[in-house]
């Protein structure tokens, strides 16, 4: 039992001392780009891009009709990335048991990508921050978020079961394996480094993320 504290404890340390330590400290926002969005939840935090009519990318993996709740044009499209059993489990926090989060932090799991179209801007809050990048730091978040995406036959593999309430949104297969210090808000922190832009180290919680760009 002191063990596990011990290592509860250093693992919080180190999520917040890792905050503070950046990588990509070179990196100059451009004056002028594409806006990108860091949404989160209160818990996991989501990367969201607007959808541009010169670019169909999106559009080729994730077809607008494959989201059945969809009714109006969207304008935005949002990426997350985690444990397969929790996203399917938990569409509501009121559904999280704990058998799900234990499995979730402390085993290697399975992953799936989640997508939502929003046919809204993000509005600007505590949990919604904003950053502009040159368009070909957007292109190398592209193909960072693809990478992931598990394909059969040059196709995203659909998991057609579950879907959250008052979203538009899919769920597909992932590549990867999840767990306590490979976590979603660690991937979409990931997705800024890989791209070249200033943030965390790293960071488990959504917080080392938003923290950034205030």
């Amino acid at each position: 039992m002191l063990g596990f504290i011990v290592f509860v404890g250093l693992y919080l340390l180190s999520s917040v001392a890792c905050k503070y330590i950046t990588v990509n400290n070179d990196y100059k926002v451009p004056k002028e780009g594409v806006e990108v969005f860091i949404v989160s939840n209160g818990v996991h935090a989501d990367i969201c891009f607007p959808l541009m009519k010169e670019d169909n990318l999106w559009n080729f993996y994730f077809n607008v009709e494959s989201f059945k709740t969809l009714r109006n044009k969207p304008e935005y499209i949002s990426f997350g990335w985690g444990d397969k059993g929790f996203y399917l489990d938990t569409p509501t926090w009121a559904d999280l048991t704990a058998k799900t989060a234990l499995n979730a932090a402390l085993l290697p799991s399975k992953t799936a990508i989640h997508v939502s179209y929003l046919e809204y801007k993000p509005r600007l809050s505590e949990k919604v921050k904003s950053l502009i990048v040159s368009k070909s730091t957007f292109k190398k978040m592209q193909k960072y978020i693809i990478s992931y995406v598990k394909l059969q036959k040059d196709k995203p593999m659909l998991i057609d079961c579950c879907r959250y309430p008052n979203a538009h949104d899919n769920f597909y297969e992932a590549n990867g394996s999840y767990h306590l210090f490979r976590t979603c808000n660690v991937w979409t922190n990931q997705v800024l480094i890989n791209a070249g832009v200033k943030t965390a180290i790293w960071t488990p919680f959504d917080s080392g993320i938003l923290d950034q760009f205030d």
